[in-house]
């Protein structure tokens, strides 16, 4: 299973770090996690080959989560990008409200035409994708959001979660997971309501026993800031700080 990071930062501009979202690749099924605005753009950029996209799956609906799913959609109304293959969009409750909304903007422009478009509410739960097993709990920050689990070639079991703040169902569901990949939006000391600073990533980690942490989704507030320490009291398994275009493999 290969990792990239596409995006490690969050809605507000940075130099260096873009909207979040994550590209995995199983086999030959590949997975966007989370699609910020400007992931395709680096997806491309990092080599990963944006027409071949299996499946989408959003953690929430927040704009910095889903800003290109649209011209995703849009590129594969393009001629020279002809889609055959199904494309499934995973999500927590609220998708098919949101999806029928950007077809009420956008009409046309995003319809599926000559492949299936496959939608799915995932709340909890297990869902089957060409090649790999998903899995799906709730997770806490606000809207509905959910964190996945993906098992994929090897027994290999990746969980991410988007925006949340802690929550032990989070750690029972990542429990000794091979990476488990967590935001850190604030540095210690500037904890805000549905979002993880060190500590409470640590927490998490800790408690879910995983193998490796990957920590992303940096509001500018974590810049110079000592983001290991925090997370290390809770946690003593390795840590990896995610940058743009960071590549890992299971």
């Amino acid at each position: 299973m290969d990792i990239t990071v596409l995006g490690s930062g969050t809605a507000i501009p940075e130099k260096g770090r873009g909207s979040p979202g994550l590209a995995v690749r199983s086999g030959d099924t590949l997975l966007f996690l989370d699609l910020g605005a400007g992931s395709l753009y680096r997806a491309a950029r990092f080599d990963i080959d944006v027409a071949g996209v299996d499946g989408v799956l959003l953690s929430h609906l927040h704009p910095d989560h889903t800003g290109d799913l649209v011209p995703l959609l849009f590129a594969f109304r393009n001629p020279e990008w002809p889609r055959e293959e199904p494309l499934s969009i995973f999500g927590p409750p609220g998708l098919e409200e949101f999806l029928r909304s950007l077809d009420a903007a956008y009409g046309a422009w995003i319809a599926a035409e000559g492949y299936y478009r496959y939608e799915k509410v995932l709340h909890r739960g297990e869902a089957p994708l060409k090649g790999v097993r998903l899995r799906a709990c709730p997770v806490r920050h606000g809207p509905p959001a959910i964190a996945y689990e993906i098992s994929g070639e090897g027994g290999k079991r990746l969980v991410y979660s988007g925006d949340t703040e802690y929550c032990d169902e989070l750690a029972g569901f990542a429990e000794e997971a091979d990476l488990l990949i967590l935001e850190c939006s604030f540095p210690e000391g500037e904890e805000r309501p549905g979002h993880l600073t060190p500590s409470g990533a640590g927490r998490i980690a800790g408690k879910a026993r995983c193998r490796r942490l990957l920590l992303t989704h940096f509001y500018p507030a974590c810049r110079g800031r000592d983001l290991l320490t925090p997370c290390r009291r809770h946690y003593d398994g390795p840590i990896t700080l995610a940058e743009d275009g960071m590549a890992m493999r299971l």
